[in-house]
């Protein structure tokens, strides 16, 4: 099992856990390659409906010159007091990298001390140098945008990630719920598809830029 895989699985697991959830993934978004003929990039997505919450979904990307990517969006369509919840990994040769994007697109942004704990926790871990992008000064102060050293122990990402979702389904299902969370969540949601994102221009070239928003607001993050 490829690592990416790995972390996936323990992801779904740990977030689905105890929870009554549905996986509706449509049947186009399921597998895909770019470019179609020679496939130098497969995709495969997986969409969760989790009652209480909202959705999950799960994308893992392989590529032919072996770089492993998984990104997982967790989206509180339910109008949860919580953040949204990007975690991107990616691993190359030596690099291995995880960003644990929190962005609060809620109405009072309460505090999250939960999540906060966890970032004080590995906040050691070497720091990840991003190119200038709009959506960096969105994050709130306790992501986590880092690299995992080789030499540390393998499963430092691992943890890393299922301890993130831990705090966060703890914090998300103990938080209250306001129809007026939505109106910002669905904002930020169209301006990762006008500004752009790390992975729009991919996702461009598959789907066309029509395509790639459907893709975006009934995959990546659906509404209610």
């Amino acid at each position: 099992m490829k690592e990416t895989e790995y972390v996936e699985k323990k992801i779904v697991e740990f977030f689905t856990k105890d929870t009554e959830f549905t996986e509706i993934t449509p049947d186009e978004y399921a597998n895909f390659s770019y470019p179609q003929r020679i496939k130098l990039m497969d995709f495969n997505t997986q969409l969760y409906r989790v009652q209480g919450f909202g959705h999950l979904m799960t994308m893992r990307t392989d590529t032919w010159i072996g770089m492993q990517l998984l990104t997982c969006s967790f989206t509180p369509s339910e109008g949860k007091n919580v953040p949204f919840l990007l975690i991107d990994v990616m691993l190359m040769g030596k690099k291995h990298m995880i960003f644990v994007e929190y962005y609060d697109c809620t109405k009072n942004k309460a505090p999250q001390p939960l999540l906060s704990r966890i970032h004080r926790k590995y906040d050691s871990l070497p720091d990840h140098e991003e190119k200038p992008a709009w959506y960096i000064s969105e994050r709130t102060d306790y992501s986590l945008i880092k690299d995992v050293p080789r030499d540390m122990d393998k499963m430092t990402l691992a943890h890393v990630a299922v301890d993130s979702v831990r705090a966060y389904k703890a914090a998300a299902f103990s938080a209250t719920s306001e129809d007026d969370n939505l109106s910002g969540l669905f904002e930020f949601r169209q301006r990762m598809i006008d500004e752009g994102n790390p992975s729009s221009a991919v996702l461009e070239k598959v789907f066309g830029k029509e395509g790639y928003e459907q893709f975006f607001t009934s995959c990546v993050m659906p509404g209610n």
